[in-house]
């Protein structure tokens, strides 16, 4: 007696044999499991509605490019009000576009502590050298300077859909 072959669906497959899902359905979703080692990601459950991929590069995108039009429009000291922004309307939405606001964010509030802290040093330089110290004021705007540059590149590598770190970035929000 000979056997009747299972049935088939279109890839192949016997009917009722286990296949991978299609991309997007039940497989891992590159934006919400980040690399090995990337520091500053958010590990606890996302409860808002999920985005699209290409929302994400979006979003995620301009939580950088906030920051640039931030030091832009408000003259060095605005950079943390757009990814404040973004951060609050994703964060329960997407890992990726969390991470890179936060990221973005942390960079700006960095920047904004270690500009008034170079504010008030230079200040005292210039008191104690009785104005010689002056000509070291140019050196206050050096941290927004270093964010504008590497909210660049965290855009740039947001919209490649690529985690990314900001170098000597202090993590104060995840």
């Amino acid at each position: 007696m000979s056997q009747i072959p299972p049935a088939q669906d279109p890839n192949g497959a016997p009917y009722g044999a286990p296949h991978a899902a299609p991309a997007g359905y039940g497989a891992p979703n590159w934006a919400q499991t980040p690399p090995p080692g990337m520091n500053g990601v958010y590990e606890g459950p996302l409860n808002g509605t999920p985005l699209s991929d290409s929302d994400e590069k979006l979003w995620g995108m301009l939580a950088h490019l906030s920051a640039v039009i931030g030091y832009i429009v408000g003259a060095g000291f605005l950079g943390w009000v757009g990814p404040l922004i973004i951060f609050l309307m994703y964060k329960d939405r997407s890992r990726f576009v969390r991470f890179n606001a936060a990221e973005s964010l942390n960079a700006a509030i960095a920047t904004v502590i270690a500009e008034i802290v170079l504010s008030i040093a230079v200040t005292i330089f210039a008191i104690v050298t009785l104005g010689l110290g002056s000509i070291a004021f140019p050196v206050i705007v050096v941290p927004a300077i270093l964010h504008f540059v590497f909210a660049i590149i965290g855009a740039v590598r947001a919209n490649q859909g690529t985690w990314w770190n900001y170098p000597l970035n202090i993590r104060f929000i995840r």
